[in-house]
């Protein structure tokens, strides 16, 4: 078996365990986790005091259902041609071992691609991003790629060969060396807009740790229509006192734009579609007919319809799970809403002037992991929740945050209406489930 040994523990970043994870974990604790589908992003590999907070801000926002890493790394040391896999099985670190993928032999066949071992002697630029990754992602596997001079379109066609929906590409990069505070301002301010721009040819003027990396990830997110976003920009004038001589860091994500399943319009449509039914239900005690119902509401959806009189809330109901298709469901549940919501009298006729509807679908719910409860509390915010012990159940829509000012307070909330104690959330026994708005 051979083992990847790292070089930099106890230099670059400490090599005791504990140690190691109450820092990165330090950095992360203080970042907001976006709302965002990365699927690739660019951090800096200096040592942890230098560039951790930068680089936590994107390795913060990576999915744990990952479960394939590219790591793409500099050639410091050697001058590379190609972009260079070492046939290594784990890579070590003071966090654990982390598995190469066995897809690496399949890489290694590719023209753009060699096998040098010298070009990892010594090199940091991968091993320093997998302890952060061991803290966000847990179990993962690795693809290690240390990348020299290469055709940056070939090579981009190689990852995008072996991509996939559960991996993410971390091309690991340091922005300009040496130069004054202002001067490295000037000159990573023109390396982030090429990035921002996905300008890759204008990438081969910046002054740019493994320009080669940059260019082909440029060029796969032209092809996979990714959008760009930059989240935090610093130097090492930040960090240390020394502004004369600094290194410039970034952490920039590449994100798969959110596909609405519904438009403006199509909500609107459901809202009247909702009271029509409650108006049709109220005053003639029968159920709306509509002929010719839209193709998109024939989807197989749960929904909650919510009905207030311009502030109090008036009836609520809904499913979790779909019932047929969201068209009937919509109107089953706005006549529900109106007269079987055990919370309220049903909506008479004198009311129906000041009532406002929404119609709230749902994703499908997913079983909650978590690792303990400060990741419980990150990964519950503005989503809808279940919650679930012995037979008692309850759920709150994602619109219900507004009501609260902490993840604390609302899972308190949720365990009281399940008819739980306050503090019930925190016990072993406790089942999630999580969902949100389509």
């Amino acid at each position: 078996m051979k083992i990847r040994k790292p070089h930099c523990a106890g230099t670059w970043y400490s090599d005791d365990p504990v140690e190691l994870a109450d820092e990165l974990d330090g950095y992360l604790k203080f970042v907001k986790k976006e709302k965002l589908n990365v699927k690739a992003i660019i951090v800096p590999h200096a040592g942890y005091m230098y560039s951790g907070r930068t680089a936590a801000y994107s390795f913060k926002q990576l999915s744990d259902k990952t479960e394939k890493v590219f790591v793409l790394g500099t050639a410091h040391k050697y001058p590379l041609k190609g972009a260079s896999v070492s046939e290594y099985d784990y890579y070590n670190s003071p966090l654990g071992k982390i598995k190469v993928s066995d897809c690496i032999k399949n890489i290694l066949k590719e023209s753009t691609i060699v096998n040098v071992e010298e070009a990892d002697y010594g090199e940091h630029s991968i091993e320093i991003e997998i302890p952060f990754l061991q803290r966000v992602l847990g179990n993962f596997e690795l693809i290690p790629i240390i990348v020299g001079r290469v055709d940056s379109k070939e090579f981009s066609e190689v990852l995008e060969k072996y991509y996939d929906d559960k991996s993410v590409i971390v091309a690991s990069v340091d922005l300009s060396h040496f130069h004054t505070y202002d001067e490295a301002k000037k000159l990573d301010g023109y390396s982030i807009d090429c990035i921002l721009n996905l300008n890759a040819e204008g990438i081969k003027q910046a002054e740019i740790d493994s320009p080669y990396a940059i260019m082909a990830l440029i060029e796969l997110a032209k092809r996979k229509k990714w959008k760009v976003k930059l989240l935090d920009y610093k130097n090492s004038g930040d960090i240390i006192k020394d502004k004369e001589s600094v290194v410039g860091y970034s952490s920039i994500v590449f994100y798969e734009p959110e596909v609405k399943l519904f438009t403006g319009e199509d909500k609107k449509y459901m809202e009247k579609l909702a009271k029509e039914t409650v108006e049709t239900f109220v005053k003639e005690g029968k159920k709306l007919f509509v002929e010719n119902p839209p193709e998109n509401l024939k989807k197989k959806l749960a929904c909650f319809v919510t009905i207030k009189d311009n502030i109090d809330l008036r009836g609520c109901i809904g499913t979790i799970e779909p019932v047929g298709n969201l068209f009937d469901s919509i109107i089953d549940n706005a006549i529900s809403a109106s007269s079987r919501d055990y919370r309220f009298e049903p909506i008479t006729e004198n009311e129906l002037p000041d009532l406002n509807y929404e119609v709230s679908v749902l994703t499908e719910p997913e079983d909650l992991k978590y690792k303990n409860e400060n990741d419980l509390l990150e990964k519950i915010i503005d989503k809808g929740v279940i919650l679930e012990k012995y037979g008692h159940r309850a759920v709150y829509l994602p619109q219900v945050w507004e009501h609260f000012s902490s993840p604390e307070d609302f899972l308190s909330s949720l365990c009281r209406k399940a008819g739980l104690q306050s503090g019930e959330w925190r016990g072993k026994e406790m089942n999630f489930y999580v969902f949100e708005l389509c």
